[in-house]
């Protein structure tokens, strides 16, 4: 089964945007944490089965540092939760879909990789393996 995952959202302020949608949501995130291969400092707010994962940069040049350069704050990327993660992969890729490097670990442990969003209507997709 494949399902969404996430809204991932850059800002630049984390603490502002974990008050803005704590708030919205009557959910807490808990605390912040460091994820180093990304140099991003994410919190998440669990919503049912779906996280709204905030993301701040962690460094001047970083990927979330250089979209809000590019870009200001919002929605950086959407997340899906695959259990065929690598037919996915290789399905994606027979279409002509690129990816963004190899499957690396992301913010909850799991195998990640993210598809070109030039490729996919502007938008950039993380495939999450479900565990």
């Amino acid at each position: 089964m494949t399902k969404l995952s996430q809204v991932a959202i850059a800002v630049k302020n984390i603490d502002s945007a974990k008050t803005v949608f704590e708030t919205l949501t009557k959910v807490s995130s808990g605390e912040k944490h460091f994820v180093e291969n990304q140099k991003v400092n994410i919190a998440m707010i669990e919503l049912g089965e779906t996280v709204i994962e905030i993301l701040e940069p962690n460094g001047d040049d970083t990927p979330i540092s250089n979209f809000l350069e590019r870009r200001g704050g919002g929605i950086h990327h959407i997340g899906i939760k695959t259990k065929q993660f690598e037919k996915t992969i290789e399905d994606m890729r027979k279409i002509g879909v690129r990816t963004l490097g190899e499957p690396s670990i992301g913010a909850e442990g799991h195998r990640v990789i993210f598809f070109h969003p030039k490729d996919t209507f502007g938008v950039l997709i993380e495939l999450e393996e479900e565990q």
